[in-house]
């Protein structure tokens, strides 16, 4: 994984370039595929570094309330922005509910992570923003596709691209596994630690905490897996769920592939 790919920020965390990878059809080009955590503490500096980029379109995976609480400085009006409400309650964002209701050990905090990942590609609202995601990659230009901390929601949007546009396994795998080395996880838990802690009122435990910070290919094997049970493979999900048809996927490749 080439340190390139992750563009520095002054407060932005975890922006990457994810194409420049081959595949049997072609190499993914650099400079349309970006992933992101969440633009809500950029700079001014930041803010203009980001519209040096030429991004056409954002797709925000946050829930409300993670919006109204830490509202994006960027994009501006020049850049189309996606979010969606569907099937949303108010409350705190469902992470948070976990800290509060759990009992904090390692174990309980890992076994939550995997129970959610086999739930987002199911869940209406993702299945909305992924559907939107493909078809604007479709109509060509650079886009953003984000969450709090770009590692989980970012990341399973992130896999089915690059599965759709043909890369393999291990591929798809070093991506999602590259935000470990992208955030230094080590420095930032402090800072982390004590926002959650500020949000749900409670003091919490490093170490339980961890499994939380981090991604490991354990989780994306469990939404993987829990999506070829369901589907039987990647590729019929792909095309019955978010429309990355044999159409779809011939104007993704011809937009993407160099």
């Amino acid at each position: 994984m080439t340190p390139d790919r992750l563009i520095a920020f002054e407060r932005v965390l975890n922006f990457r370039d994810f194409g420049g990878y081959d595949t049997p059809q072609g190499k993914i080009a650099r400079g349309k595929l970006y992933r992101s955590a969440a633009f809500d503490d950029a700079s001014a500096d930041d803010v203009a570094k980001l519209e040096s980029l030429g991004v056409r379109f954002v797709v925000d995976l946050r829930r409300p309330m993670e919006r109204s609480a830490d509202p994006n400085k960027w994009p501006g009006p020049s850049t189309r922005v996606h979010s969606n409400d569907e099937g949303v309650a108010d409350g705190l964002p469902p992470h948070l509910m976990a800290l509060l209701s759990s009992d904090l050990s390692p174990g309980s905090v890992r076994d939550y992570m995997l129970n959610i990942y086999r739930q987002f590609a199911f869940e209406p609202r993702h299945i909305e923003l992924y559907r939107t995601w493909f078809e604007e990659l479709a109509s060509g230009g650079a886009g953003v596709i984000h969450c709090a901390a770009g590692k989980d929601r970012t990341g399973l949007g992130c896999a089915l691209t690059l599965t759709a546009l043909g890369a393999d396994e291990a591929t798809v795998f070093g991506d999602y596994e590259y935000t470990n080395a992208a955030v230094n996880i080590e420095e930032r838990l402090p800072v982390i630690l004590a926002r959650i802690e500020e949000r749900v009122g409670r003091r919490l435990d490093h170490a339980a905490l961890r499994p939380m910070l981090g991604v490991s290919p354990d989780y994306l094997r469990a939404a993987l897996n829990e999506i070829s049970a369901r589907y039987g493979d990647i590729g019929v999900y792909l095309s019955n769920v978010l429309g990355v048809d044999a159409a779809a996927s011939q104007r993704l490749r011809q937009q993407l592939l160099t």
